[in-house]
């Protein structure tokens, strides 16, 4: 597992290093106010960058311990995540980004074992109005209003 981790933080450097000069190819805006077309795609290759860091040194100066197979129920959990996943993607536009993710992060949660219905309910919609807001009021992007349309400005 060592030397996979140390040649997957390599060649993930790389990736981000080429997705970064990428980025810095984009046009800049003159907009007020708005975020220039790079600056998603920025934040991308920073986290990509620290990650795959993350992973090259763990891979470097770490050893292994209590290496895990990869078993059935995992895969049982990746699969029902995808499928959780693009459901949540077909409704996205019809029912908006608050109606649709406050049952995704809740199913989610419960898929990942989480019992406490309280936790489950107040937690889905805390993450839900809080993504909202921040892309909405702190990044100035609309996502889908959907069923909601009428309902915020």
């Amino acid at each position: 597992m060592k030397r996979k981790n140390i040649i997957a933080g390599v060649v993930l450097i790389f990736f981000s290093l080429g997705y970064g000069y990428l980025t810095s190819e984009l046009p800049t805006r003159t907009l007020p106010n708005t975020p220039d077309p790079s600056f998603f795609p920025w934040i991308n290759t920073i986290i990509m960058l620290v990650l795959s860091t993350s992973l090259l040194v763990q891979g470097l100066f770490f050893t292994e311990q209590g290496e895990r197979s990869f078993d059935a129920v995992a895969a049982r959990l990746i699969a029902i995540s995808l499928a959780l996943f693009f459901v949540y993607l077909l409704i996205l536009p019809s029912l908006g980004f608050v109606v649709a993710s406050i049952p995704f992060f809740a199913a989610l949660m419960m898929l990942f074992e989480e019992r406490r219905p309280v936790w489950v309910a107040s937690s889905s919609i805390a993450v839900t109005v809080l993504l909202f807001s921040a892309f909405r009021y702190g990044f100035g992007v609309l996502l889908p209003l959907g069923v909601m349309e009428g309902l915020l400005p």
